[in-house]
């Protein structure tokens, strides 16, 4: 079952300086295809449009054409069914400094209308699943960057998301926490939910994306299974050919 696809999704800007208006295309007639309860790899270098794609499948940005389809369903950025059926991590996450972890969660939890009696258990397995129980008590103004993206990663499981959109979910992360988030990918794949990720750490998605896509410059180069590439070439040999454009 397709959780996701897009059909010749485009994204065009317009940019204005001393020389006058120009258009640019971040991302350019995007074809994917995501399947139910895998992890797919979404690679390209900076300034690719991997962050605008994701922000129009989250609906913070409207495409300027194409389609996109979540759950099977055409999906707009006014949709909010859909996006309660979904969690998002974006790179770049400003956390409030003065709430405690805990305390966030439970502001969580009340934003989805989980019930009080509930909290506890959840946060509980949240805190456990991202590593960072022992500073459930701690003001966010006082973790490290790593334990900051932990809770990031907390606060898009909450509601229990069918679909996880993550830009960058490892950064700041050391090699544990890192281990520990690969850890908690693999679980949620099995348990059924589909992880869309996007990534520049190659060595990490080779070794938990079940497919992947590269693009550059908003365009589509490859898309396909990880694991029959990773039979002849490795997932960052084969990014490098393709970006480069080596033959």
């Amino acid at each position: 079952m397709q959780i996701l696809k897009t059909v010749r999704l485009t994204k065009q800007f317009s940019r204005f300086s001393l020389f006058g208006k120009r258009e640019v295309r971040a991302v350019d007639s995007l074809n994917l295809q995501i399947n139910k309860g895998e992890i797919f790899a979404f690679l390209g270098p900076n300034g690719a449009g991997k962050t605008t794609t994701i922000n129009m499948l989250i609906g913070f940005i409207r495409p300027t054409s194409g389609e996109i389809k979540l759950f099977g369903n055409a999906f707009t950025y006014k949709d909010i069914e859909i996006k309660r059926r979904i969690g998002y991590l974006p790179e770049y996450l400003q956390l409030p400094d003065y709430y405690r972890v805990y305390e966030l969660l439970e502001l969580y939890c009340n934003i989805f209308n989980i019930p009080k009696s509930k909290h506890k258990d959840i946060i509980g397995q949240i805190l456990e699943d991202v590593g960072i129980c022992a500073q459930k008590k701690e003001l966010i103004k006082n973790l490290s960057m790593g334990q900051k993206r932990s809770l990031g990663i907390a606060i898009t499981l909450i509601n229990k998301p069918e679909l996880l959109l993550l830009d960058e979910p490892t950064v700041y992360l050391d090699p544990l926490m890192i281990e520990n988030i690969r850890k908690l990918l693999l679980k949620l794949k099995n348990s059924g939910t589909t992880v869309f990720m996007s990534s520049h750490t190659l060595s990490e998605a080779e070794k938990i994306s079940d497919r992947f896509a590269i693009i550059k410059e908003g365009k589509l180069l490859e898309q396909g299974s990880t694991n029959e590439l990773t039979k002849h070439i490795s997932l960052e040999d084969e990014f490098l050919k393709k970006v480069k454009g080596d033959v």
